[in-house]
């Protein structure tokens, strides 16, 4: 299935740099949970879902400072949108790049963008001026929305004409004040299922980063696929992961996983190991998600931290030893799932969760996906080989 729908994006630059159809992945959409409709706009299924169903008050985004519901999301989302549209002048398929630390102004940034039929670039708090100068050129961005103590790689790198709002800080144009003069109510673009909602760059480890394209029903597809089967999350879950929303790995655990269930989702700007442990007993984390590194750090603080609460722990980002996954066993009895993911693929494709876990082996695949070992000529390989 490689036909597009009709396109809600005005500008159509994103439609038009669409990699070849014979390199697209085959989407065969085998589970009903993944029979999306053709208009289909993820903003819409993961938070206005809520607000409509009645459990507009439940929490959703939980710092050590404050706590928004799912409304509150709502209502800075849809001002966002307007700020957007009519201060920026925003059309459908606009590039808009998104930089800060996990907070929730940055989470309603990026559904703003959503919401008004953008395309998001969530870039690394940590980019260096070069970095996102190459980033805007292969996006084509031509605004911005950056945490105020992010601006001045992101001034340095801004062609001419490039608009930006900042956020979190004392300027009369901060976007918290321009927003705050919006009607909390969006009429969200109906953007088609397959319209490009956002664009993750790979780390360029191998050269000059890529900027992977996803649809809107992309971002739904790894929650009704890796959460739903694996983590199988339900509206009591309060999630926490130190990946920045830049990262996939850390938009599917900090905002898609904990919205598509109605959960929360508890955002810490500096997650150290120390604060993650720190979070868990004071929040009463339930889903963690980080990487072994991390995990490894952890392991001598872990026989005496309160961990009641933990269900779930999730590792990706690198390769997972059976010796840090036993360390951890050890120390508290926890049962990391581990995970194959990539940001070309948006998630974790292969995995195990409850008692298919096997230390030392990353796990099945993923149900929704189609994996097979190839050799070199590309023919599949037999178990055993």
């Amino acid at each position: 299935m490689t036909q597009v729908s009709r396109s809600a994006h005005v500008d159509t630059f994103t439609r038009e740099n669409l990699p070849p159809r014979a390199t697209w992945p085959e989407f065969l959409f085998t589970l009903p949970e993944l029979q999306y409709p053709p208009s289909l706009n993820c903003a819409a299924e993961l938070l206005d879902r809520h607000v409509q169903s009645g459990a507009g008050a439940r929490r959703c985004l939980v710092t050590d400072t404050e706590e928004w519901s799912y409304s509150d999301l709502q209502a800075r989302s849809n001002q966002v949108a307007h700020a957007l549209v009519h201060e920026m002048g925003l059309v459908p398929g606009n590039r808009v790049l998104l930089r800060g630390p996990n907070n929730p102004w940055l989470v309603a940034s990026w559904f703003g963008v959503l919401k008004a039929g953008g395309v998001a670039v969530t870039t690394m708090p940590l980019l260096r001026t070069g970095e996102l100068e190459t980033m805007v050129d292969i996006a084509a961005v031509t605004m911005a929305i950056c945490d105020h103590r992010f601006i001045k790689d992101l001034d340095a790198a801004a062609p001419d004409g490039f608009q930006i709002f900042t956020y979190g800080g004392d300027d009369a144009g901060d976007l918290t004040k321009v927003a705050a003069t919006k009607t909390p109510r969006f009429k969200n673009v109906a953007t088609a299922a397959d319209d490009v909602c956002m664009l993750a760059f790979t780390s360029g480890t191998t050269g000059k980063p890529k900027a992977t394209m996803h649809f809107h029903r992309d971002v739904l597809a790894i929650a009704d696929t890796f959460s739903r089967h694996v983590l199988q999350p339900t509206p009591d879950d309060l999630f926490a992961a130190s990946p920045p929303m830049a990262f996939t790995f850390g938009l599917g655990q900090s905002v898609v996983f904990p919205m598509r269930a109605g959960a929360a989702a508890y955002l810490l700007e500096q997650p150290s190991p120390p604060h993650l442990l720190e979070a868990v007993e004071r929040h009463g984390i339930t889903v963690l998600a980080t990487a072994p590194t991390a995990y490894r750090a952890m392991v001598p603080n872990l026989g005496a931290a309160r961990l009641d609460s933990l269900r779930a722990c999730v590792s990706a980002g690198e390769t997972l030893p059976k010796a840090t996954w036993e360390a951890v066993h050890d120390a508290c009895g926890i049962r990391i799932i581990d995970g194959i993911g990539s940001t070309e693929m948006l998630h974790i494709f292969i995995s195990a969760g409850g008692d298919e876990i096997r230390p030392g082996s990353t796990g099945r695949t993923v149900p929704g996906y189609v994996a097979e070992v190839q050799d070199p000529d590309g023919r599949p390989v037999p178990d055993g080989e």
